[in-house]
């Protein structure tokens, strides 16, 4: 799997030394191509890679379980503080949705719809595939719960003692 990911960067490198640099959109915005690579071979464990533009890539290991596409620093904290390769998968979406919620309230940029796409492990088939739209009865809910347990949370710690 590490060599294929690494074929799969040479390939996103060589399109672009071949098709030259990306047009831009924007004056301060540019496509850059992306693509996770996952899978397993022979009797390996499932592995999960996300690789770059420039043809560099990570790995998913225990201490970092999951990628994150597009804004992260509002959400990525919960995530950070919420995710491991033993969070059962509810779990795990609902901590998804709440990063979400959390970057939704900081930037105005990220928005509704969500897409979740679950593939369970061995399947060779997606198992989950669910829109979230606005209105979605659940993403409400979870929205107003967070945003009422957190400011709860909040007003229960103490305040410094030694600021007067």
């Amino acid at each position: 799997m590490y060599d294929a990911a690494a074929l799969v960067g040479d390939a996103l490198r060589e399109m672009q030394r071949r098709d030259g640099a990306v047009p831009r959109r924007r004056p301060t915005s540019r496509p850059a191509p992306t693509c996770w690579w996952a899978g397993r071979s022979a009797s390996e464990p499932p592995r999960l890679f996300h690789v770059y533009a420039q043809g560099n890539f990570i790995e998913a290991t225990d201490d970092t379980p999951y990628f994150q596409l597009g804004e992260s620093k509002y959400g990525k904290p919960i995530l950070d503080r919420v995710v491991s390769m033993a969070t059962p998968q509810k779990e795990a979406a609902k901590c998804v949705l709440i990063s979400f919620d959390s970057t939704m309230k900081s930037n105005i940029s990220v928005g509704l719809p969500i897409d979740l796409l679950w593939y369970p492990r061995d399947s060779l088939r997606v198992g989950l595939q669910h829109r979230i739209r606005e209105g979605d009865p659940y993403f409400t809910m979870l929205r107003s719960r967070w945003g009422g347990g957190l400011r709860r949370v909040f007003s229960e710690l103490p305040d410094p003692d030694w600021l007067e």
